[in-house]
């Protein structure tokens, strides 16, 4: 087998130590924060209010999907770690680091608010795909690469809304 071949396979394995443990115990923060974003822009769906609502509505829904798909993406990810995702959402706020909001807020406003939080998760998952590089956990860095490119591209529309 060639040596890169040996190397993703390895890098691919669920987790047989500390340290690619300790990536699945930092996966539930993300996955905690990516929950609580879901909430927030579901919420802001539902309640803001504004002259851009159409398009606001139209954008929270389909980033609100998204952001569903990827949590049980990433759980099932944990789960490969050999760690437990999250349990309820009680866990999953006390786990987060995203402050719940309330979204009955202009259309503005939300704007701004999930331009910064889509920005603090970007910079999150840039944070964890460095730990998984170095951990040779190929799957799980691939992963979080992909997730900083959905939310540095979440952020700048919602920043495209208030220029």
């Amino acid at each position: 087998m060639p040596a890169t071949a040996a190397r993703n396979s390895a890098a691919a394995r669920p987790a047989t130590n500390d340290t690619e443990s300790g990536l699945g115990t930092a996966l539930n923060i993300f996955i905690a924060d990516t929950y609580i974003l879901m909430m927030k822009t579901q919420a802001c769906h539902w309640n803001a209010t504004g002259t851009q609502f159409y398009a606001m509505h139209k954008l929270t829904e389909a980033q609100y999907a998204e952001l569903f798909a990827a949590v049980d993406e990433l759980a099932e990810r944990v789960r490969a770690l050999r760690q437990l995702a999250p349990n309820g959402l009680g866990a999953l706020l006390q786990l987060g680091t995203l402050e719940e909001a309330d979204c009955a807020i202009t259309t503005e406003q939300v704007a701004r608010m999930l331009a910064t939080d889509n920005m603090a998760l970007a910079e999150h998952a840039r944070d964890l795909a460095d730990e998984a590089e170095e951990a040779e956990d190929t799957a799980t860095h691939d992963m979080l690469v992909a997730r900083i490119a959905v939310h540095e591209k979440a952020a700048w529309l919602w920043r495209s809304h208030v220029a």
